[in-house]
């Protein structure tokens, strides 16, 4: 039974509770790959058995046999049902609860299908205008000015938008959308007359995505030239304001791109500006994003942790640069990521940097780069006589300790490099404090108890019977993962394929899920499907064919083995048909074994078990007349 919550506010609970960290919080996690593991609560598990994904935000038990995402393992953690478990995990995310959900309207402001499908239109107008218009020419040559190549123009869709006040406005009177939806979108404003006007006219054009590539907001950049001084509009940079699609803490600029070769090298560069990406990514690099105008926070981190585990931050030299970092460094300790800090010289731009010495420089740099709390004494010993000026000398050991304190204790059980790293670094401390080592250690284990987590525990709850993945049909599973796959193959499984022609159940209930999502317009992709759906039983099978189709695909792939989508569709459709032929045809032949035919009846019932034979073998049936 459905809860009545809109797949928003799924969606929205979802994106605040990482899977990684709600893990982590009830047993402790270990890294296996780009992976972790943990020991099953629902079994006596005497080798890590519970593996948890973080690119997939989720989690199987191969001993139990079952599987999910956030809302099923805090169903099973806490024996409750997803209504509370929802409650739980918004609680948790500090999100306001409420079951008063409205139905939200197809086309309409508020429906965010509707919205992505704006924010791609407007896209590629000023896409097409920057390539295209002769009134563009202004801010091609910018591009070329500065180094843009043509293939990074086209990878990140830069476009232009014209300095006219309701360029985009007017060419959507020939769209699907309207201005309201456009103004939903923050494409465009509206002045106290009730009139719209473009937000970003005159400026560059930086489309921002999401991580499943979804244009979800813009940043733009005034183009020298193209105003007059006088009549430019304020500010050099704007993004676009919060919107149902976008919030700037939740998203880096760039991460749609390089996501995959992150997640295989476990490394993320975040610097400041949009051009400072794409020059990374023209030079090759392939791990580096960009935080939207506003200071690095625990959503950035739960977002970054699912991928990278080493993050480097790259700042402007000056003392602003080095206060920003002081600022986030607590908050990426705490969470035990292996944060670095790098300053270039002379206070250059990561763009600029890469330009002038080379991609390879800056890799050597980021690579060298100092951790976290090396930064961290440098910026609070810097000017300081330590031997001399005992108060402020005292007030700065305090900072470092308070800094080394907010590391989780638990993460040194596990780690024997972390506790020689914490030796070293109390040793250094002491040398350079000039302080017993004993009472320095003394002090970090005073502020350390302070800051302790607590842990929480539950009882096993019982679980219910699972699914036997080992013995799903086939071919009704190959249809199912090919619709998750490909939205275009929704359209016609459905109208081909009833539910009641799949023959195992859980398949069944699953593709009549399926079938839910086609008839109200909406995709059935793993994503949509795990947000759709509050079966846990059917939220695990999703999660088994997902995975299976991605071995599957990277098998065949090494063998070069691998089948174009749509043939394989058009295999499976075919042998359903013929499978529900066979079953009719078995089905007649046993009402003419117990005569319930009458003669004509049974005249007529042999002639089409005769053609339907025929067509089987490729052989035309006769044609009447």
């Amino acid at each position: 039974m459905s809860s009545g919550l809109t797949a928003d506010t799924k969606d929205r609970i979802k994106q605040a509770n990482d899977i990684v960290d709600l893990v982590g919080s009830y047993m402790e996690l270990r890294r296996q790959g780009s992976n972790y593991v943990c020991h099953c609560p629902w079994h006596d598990d005497q080798r890590p058995s519970l593996q948890v994904n973080p690119a997939r935000q989720s989690w199987v038990c191969w001993v139990c046999n079952i599987r999910g995402d956030v809302f099923d393992f805090v169903m099973r953690r806490e024996g409750v049902e997803f209504v509370e478990a929802m409650k739980i995990l918004a609680e948790r995310a500090g999100i306001p609860w409420t079951l008063s959900q409205r139905k939200i309207e197809k086309g309409s402001v508020n429906d965010k299908q509707t919205l992505y499908q704006a924010m791609s239109w407007a896209e590629q107008q000023f896409h097409d205008f920057l390539l295209q218009s002769p009134a563009a020419a202004n801010p091609r040559q910018y591009l070329l000015d500065r180094g843009f190549a043509d293939d990074s123009i086209q990878q990140f869709k830069l476009g232009f938008c014209p300095p006219s006040y309701n360029w985009l406005t007017d060419r959507a009177r020939e769209s699907i959308f309207s201005a309201e939806i456009l103004e939903a979108c923050d494409l465009v404003g509206r002045s106290n007359q009730g009139s719209y006007y473009d937000r970003f006219r005159g400026r560059l054009i930086f489309p921002i995505r999401d991580t499943m590539h979804r244009a979800i907001a813009l940043g733009g950049r005034l183009v020298p030239g193209v105003f007059e001084p006088d009549k430019e509009p304020p500010g050099k940079y704007i993004n676009s304001r919060e919107t149902r699609l976008f919030s700037k803490s939740d998203t880096l600029y760039g991460l749609n791109l390089v996501r995959d070769q992150v997640s295989k090298d476990r490394s993320l560069t975040i610097v400041e500006g949009y051009t400072d990406v794409i020059g990374a990514w023209q030079a090759g690099l392939r791990n580096v994003v960009a935080c939207l105008g506003t200071a690095l926070n625990e959503k950035h981190i739960r977002l970054v942790k699912r991928f990278a585990d080493r993050i480097t931050l790259v700042l402007d030299g000056d003392e602003a640069g080095r206060k920003r970092a002081n600022q986030i460094l607590d908050l990426f300790v705490a969470n035990d990521i292996d944060l670095r800090i790098l300053t270039l010289p002379n206070n250059s731009d990561p763009f600029d940097f890469v330009m002038q010495q080379g991609a390879q420089e800056f890799a050597r740099r980021v690579l060298n780069a100092a951790d976290a709390i090396d930064h961290k004494i440098r910026v609070e010993t810097h000017g300081i006589d330590v031997i001399n000026d005992t108060h402020l000398s005292n007030q700065a050991l305090e900072n470092i300790l308070s800094t080394v304190a907010r590391v989780p204790s638990s993460v040194f059980s596990g780690s024997a490099s972390k506790v020689l790293r914490q030796d070293q670094l109390l040793t250094r401390l002491a040398r350079q404090f000039q302080i017993e080592r004993p009472q320095i250690k003394q002090r970090l284990m005073e502020l350390r108890s302070a800051s302790l987590r607590r842990n929480t525990g539950a009882e096993d709850p019982t679980t219910e019977p699972g699914i036997d993945f080992e013995k799903l049909n086939r071919s009704e599973a190959e249809l199912v993962q090919l619709i998750m796959q490909d939205s275009e193959f929704l359209d016609v499984a459905c109208e081909k394929i009833s539910p009641e022609q799949f023959t195992d159940g859980p398949l069944r209930d699953l593709y009549q899920e399926i079938c839910y999502c086609f008839q109200e317009g909406r995709d059935a992709t793993y994503s949509e499907l795990m947000l759709e759906l509050e079966d846990s039983r059917l939220k695990g099978l999703v999660v088994f064919l997902d995975t299976q189709w991605h071995e599957k695909q990277m098998a065949a792939a090494s063998h070069r083995q691998d089948k174009p989508p749509r043939m394989l569709l058009d295999e499976l459709l075919q042998r359903f048909i013929q499978q529900n032929e066979q079953t009719g045809s078995r089905q007649t032949i046993s009402r003419l074994h117990a005569r319930k035919l009458d003669q004509q009846e049974e005249t007529e019932t042999l002639e089409q078990l005769l053609n339907q034979a025929k067509q089987r073998h490729g052989l035309k049936p006769p044609t009447d007349g």
